[in-house]
């Protein structure tokens, strides 16, 4: 993954509005909770995480969270205090689709989880949090941030692929176990009905997912299970064409590297939304979705910010299935 990796409940559809109610979280997730409760000793839980094995409170009601799980916290009911869920692709603002829940809530801002910026640690200190969530691109500061409170860390790698493992551990910790599987089942639905009419108008037609790099000029980003590309192939179940990698976030590639894919479709991300000077190049000419018009254009802050967790991932497929259903830029 490139140095610049990377919804209020209210802004996700109606099925999910349902599973995430507190009217129907509570009574499924009792068995859960008591379940959680049952490895606590000493007034602290005994949890599993990325280095083994950790204690936190029963119940943190001062939660920073540096791991990027705003929209898990949310989704779950879980308030923080403090967060790092700061853009992947400039380390500084709120997505827009969080900012509403920060401002009413008071949530400061401690941080980027991504790693662009470093963590603000005095500020979290001053936060006086009894709990820290965490993600191993902050592992320098792993020690530093245990002397301020309790510290878990999220099992995955850098590259956040993992995010379904990271909302379903979230639930054990906390004992929402049951939410987690019922909100995984409702976007797990709404993919497939969004496939659907997908499908009703693209047939069985196959698929890209390409970056302008802005960081290195000349070089892109063919996606495969990260983010943007995990929503395409996974989430959404379009064909892969050729050309596209296996079993990998992505790769690196330079323009030459076009005439190796073979896409009825492809979805093209930039930082302006536009095809600029990739548009010159002989290779990119060559393609078919090129010949054919179908080419669909995304701002690179927006798929940062949305296509690595639930809330925001939910969101985003359906701007990238109505962009192919209405032949139209993402919008």
């Amino acid at each position: 993954m490139k140095r610049r990796l990377m919804a209020p409940v209210f802004l996700v559809p109606a099925v999910l509005l349902a599973v995430c109610s507190p009217k129907s979280a509570d009574p499924a997730n009792s068995g859960n909770s008591r379940q959680a409760q049952a490895g606590q000793t000493g007034g602290m839980k005994k949890v599993r995480d990325m280095k083994g094995e950790a204690e936190i409170p029963p119940e943190p009601r001062r939660i920073v969270d540096v791991s990027g799980s705003a929209d898990e916290l949310i989704i779950l009911g879980i308030p923080f205090i403090g967060s790092a869920n700061t853009s992947m692709f400039n380390g500084i603002t709120v997505p827009d689709y969080l900012r509403d829940y920060f401002s009413a809530n008071g949530v400061e801002t401690v941080g980027n989880y991504a790693g662009i910026m470093d963590l603000n640690l005095e500020k979290i200190a001053e936060l006086k949090p009894d709990l820290i969530i965490m993600n191993i691109r902050h592992e320098k500061v792993y020690e530093q941030l245990k002397q301020i409170a309790p510290t878990v860390m999220l099992s995955d790698d850098i590259n956040f692929v993992n995010w379904r493992g990271r909302f379903r551990q979230l639930g054990e910790w906390f004992g929402k176990e049951a939410l987690v599987s019922q909100w995984l089942d409702a976007f797990d639905a709404k993919g497939k009905e969004l496939a659907a009419k997908v499908q009703s108008v693209t047939g069985d037609a196959s698929f890209a997912v390409i970056e302008a790099n802005s960081v290195h000029f000349g070089s892109y980003y063919v996606y495969r299970t990260g983010g943007p590309g995990a929503l395409v192939f996974e989430d959404l179940g379009l064909k892969p064409s050729a050309g596209v990698p296996e079993n990998v976030w992505g790769e690196v590639v330079d323009a030459e590297y076009f005439v190796k894919i073979d896409a009825d479709h492809i979805i093209f991300f930039s930082d302006d939304g536009k095809l600029g000077e990739t548009g010159g190049s002989p290779a990119w000419q060559s393609l078919k979705a090129v010949k054919n018009g179908s080419v669909y254009y995304g701002v690179n802050n927006e798929q940062y910010d949305m296509a690595y967790t639930p809330a925001g991932k939910l969101l985003y497929m359906e701007k990238l299935a109505n962009a192919i259903i209405n032949h139209s830029d993402i919008e």
